[in-house]
């Protein structure tokens, strides 16, 4: 992956708009306002999917590449929760049933617009593309 790759740079603007619509939906689920630090972080977190997700899945089917974005959103969800769970103390085995308890409505919930963010991103990002372009 080379960062002066354009269309890197486009699916990162556009994972930021998806990140936008992430937070949209749950604010319309939970009926709260996001404070500036859950939407840094959200957004943070689709951009640090999304530069890892490209090297992998780039050139492939448009729902590989989705399923291979939407396993490494949630792993990172759940590393991060798993993470914080340890830094205070608080990971036991009744911690880590919650944790999964709490990942798997996200993994359900944005299963759909993770595929959607594949379907447009692959149809968009790689139209008319040469061979040299996607080594």
């Amino acid at each position: 992956m080379k960062l002066t790759n354009k269309r890197f740079w486009k699916f990162e603007v556009f994972t930021i708009l998806y990140a936008g619509v992430l937070m949209l939906l749950e604010m319309i689920i939970f009926g709260k306002s996001l404070t500036s630090e859950i939407v840094l972080f959200i957004i943070g977190w689709c951009c640090i999917t999304s530069a890892i997700t490209w090297p992998i899945a780039n050139g492939k089917h448009w729902f590989a590449f989705g399923l291979i974005y939407e396993t490494i959103f949630i792993i990172l969800l759940f590393a991060c929760l798993m993470i914080d769970g340890l830094i205070r103390g608080l990971l036991d085995w009744i911690g880590f049933e919650m944790c999964v308890a709490f990942v798997f409505p996200i993994a359900v919930v944005c299963f759909i617009p993770s595929m959607i963010l594949a379907f447009v991103g692959y149809h968009t990002f790689n139209k008319n593309i040469t061979n040299k372009e996607k080594l």
